[in-house]
């Protein structure tokens, strides 16, 4: 009968395990399936295309077209009155200033742009989730925790109830048990709704449904401080709008274009001796060299370019500052909590110490009620807080990993 019962509760254990859900796969289906991320492709795959639509220089296009021609006066002894033509053109921008050059630069440098600051939004997902996450996983631990006080509780009520029907302890000492108890209940049935909270803002981020947490755990590691995709971002940000400022440059220097028309034609209600030799076809060439003499605007557009430039620059100097601070930060932050978390492992061996003792003489008949109580939430304060404090910590390394600069990816391959 024990080999059954023990082999039973393997089992449930073991399918318990299976549906728990791991992080790892828990962040991968988030960048799969998150709504926004996805945006986020979007908008890089529009950027992309917007680089390949210019990704020529020259400009070369060909176009073809129809057109019609018919003169309402009775000219047909000196004109044609109706005259049908379609024609093909080529034309393409010999010089144009450096303005194609400039856009083709400025559209891959976006492109580029916007790749970095998709990393960086996944990065910020992936922190998201692992926050949900752990704070999860702290709400569980708690009402696992606050359960403990409940049963602790209960049994102090039932044994005070007895004495008291027994004459033997007063109403206040069973109604202040009483009150603490049903405190509790709520306490429980509080930390129940912001679990909920947390996994329906899991399921939001990673479409994924949530039952059960496995037991992962963000690895150790040894980071350096690189570049982050903030900063690249902003970097590709300052070398297009250095090609804004080529591109307003560009209309005030001259202009080449070659284009060459091939037509082809058909006349009637004409003359014909005397219109004998009108063209059944006609190629003209065309060569044209242009100069912009003077506008009253491209001098505002070329300052606009420059003010953007300027403050692009300024934005990423401060980046640059800011990120290497937020990474000393993180580190020290990394420090601290591990310290915190010693210094509440000490606190959860005293309070329990306090507590057993007290309990013991509580149910002598030693101390009071009170007495009793306040050592129970004591107990139960600090270890709520050092289960806290253990997650926390999770949360903080991944914090401190993503504002190292390293690669999300090879983040992801450490989890197990």
């Amino acid at each position: 009968m024990k080999s059954l019962m023990k082999t039973a509760l393997a089992a449930a254990v073991f399918i318990t395990a299976s549906n728990a859900v791991d992080l790892k796969v828990l962040i991968t289906d988030t960048l799969k399936n998150n709504q926004n991320l996805k945006a986020d492709r979007y908008y890089q795959e529009a950027k992309q295309k917007s680089f390949q639509s210019v990704r020529n220089i020259y400009n070369p296009k060909l176009t073809g077209g129809l057109n019609y021609n018919r003169l309402d006066l009775d000219v047909r002894n000196t004109q044609v009155v109706n005259t049908a033509a379609a024609f093909v053109k080529f034309s393409m921008d010999l010089y144009d200033g450096g303005k194609n050059r400039a856009l083709k630069n400025q559209k891959l440098y976006e492109y580029k742009a916007q790749k970095y600051q998709n990393i960086s939004n996944v990065n910020q997902t992936i922190l998201n989730v692992v926050t949900l996450y752990f704070n999860l996983k702290t709400i569980k631990e708690n009402i696992e925790v606050y359960k403990e006080k409940g049963r602790a509780l209960k049994a102090q009520y039932e044994r005070i109830k007895s004495k008291y029907d027994l004459k033997m302890a007063t109403q206040e000492d069973v109604l202040k048990l009483k009150s603490e108890y049903e405190a509790n209940l709520y306490t429980i049935e509080e930390l129940k709704y912001q679990k909920m909270q947390l996994i329906k803002n899991i399921e939001l981020y990673s479409g994924v449904k949530v039952s059960r947490l496995d037991t992962s755990v963000i690895p150790d590691t040894n980071v350096k401080y690189s570049t982050t995709s903030d900063i690249k971002a902003l970097e590709e940000n300052l070398k297009a709008s250095e090609e804004s400022i080529n591109i307003a440059k560009s209309s005030k220097k001259p202009q080449l274009k070659i284009e060459d028309t091939l037509s082809y034609y058909r006349y009637s209600d004409y003359n014909e001796k005397l219109l004998s030799d009108l063209p059944d076809k006609q190629n003209q060439l065309n060569i044209s060299l242009t100069f912009n003499i003077f506008d009253t605007s491209t001098k505002s557009k070329v300052e606009s370019s420059k003010y953007i430039k300027l403050a692009t620059a300024s934005r990423l100097e401060f980046a640059k500052k800011q990120a290497k601070t937020d990474f000393e930060l993180a580190r020290q932050k990394l420090l601290t909590q591990k310290e915190k978390i010693k210094s509440l492992q000490s606190a959860v061996d005293m309070a329990n110490s306090v507590y057993n003792t007290v309990k013991i003489k509580y149910e002598n008949g030693l101390v009071d009620n009170i007495t009793y109580l306040d050592a129970l939430s004591k107990k139960i304060y600090y270890i709520a807080l050092y289960k806290q404090a253990q997650n926390e910590l999770q949360i903080i390394k991944m914090e401190y990993y993503l504002k190292s600069g390293i690669d999300y990816k090879k983040l992801l391959s450490l989890l197990k």
